[in-house]
C-alpha cells in the first residue's frame, strides 16, 4: 500500500479516536478536557506517520511512540489510567486493530469504574463511544 494512503488511514482513524476523547471530555469528570484553558485534548498524525498527543490542560504536543531516551511524557497531565488509554489509542491508530470496550471506564468490584463516572455518564460515553470503529463489537449470540 502507498504510503500516502497509509498515512491517510492513519488521520481518518485519529479524526475517529479524537470523537471518542470529545465524548469522554463531556461526560461525567470531564477527562481530556481543560476548563482553564477551555480545551479538550487531540491526538494528530505527523508526516512520518508518528502519533501525537496534544494535551489539554497544558496544551504541549507529546510525542506518543518508545523512544531511547526513556519516553516521557513531560506536559501529560492525566494519571496511568488515562496514559494508557491513550497509548492504546495510539496503537489503534497505527493498526487499525479496534480496542475491547472494557477501556472504558474499567469496572470496580462494586459497580463503580475507576473513573468515578457517575452511572449515567459512564453508560452515555460507553454506549456512544461503542458506535464508533475505534472499539470491537461485543460478541452476539449467534455467533
Amino acid at each position: 500500500m502507498p504510503t500516502e494512503n497509509k498515512l491517510a488511514l492513519k488521520r481518518q482513524r485519529a479524526e475517529q479516536v479524537n470523537k471518542v476523547i470529545r465524548i469522554i471530555a463531556a461526560h461525567g469528570r470531564r477527562f481530556f478536557y481543560s476548563q482553564t484553558a477551555n480545551r479538550c485534548a487531540s491526538m494528530e498524525v505527523d508526516q512520518r506517520g508518528k502519533v501525537w498527543f496534544i494535551d489539554d490542560y497544558s496544551g504541549k504536543r507529546i510525542f506518543t511512540h518508545d523512544t531511547v531516551w526513556g519516553g516521557k511524557w513531560r506536559g501529560f497531565s492525566h494519571g496511568g489510567t488515562l496514559k494508557d488509554l491513550v497509548k492504546e489509542f495510539r496503537d489503534y491508530i497505527c493498526n487499525g486493530e479496534p480496542l475491547h470496550p472494557g477501556y472504558l471506564g474499567p469496572e470496580r468490584f462494586n459497580d463503580s469504574n475507576i473513573w468515578g463516572y457517575d452511572e449515567a455518564g459512564m453508560r452515555v460515553v460507553r454506549e456512544q463511544a461503542a458506535a464508533l470503529p475505534v472499539f470491537r463489537k461485543p460478541a452476539t449470540e449467534a455467533d
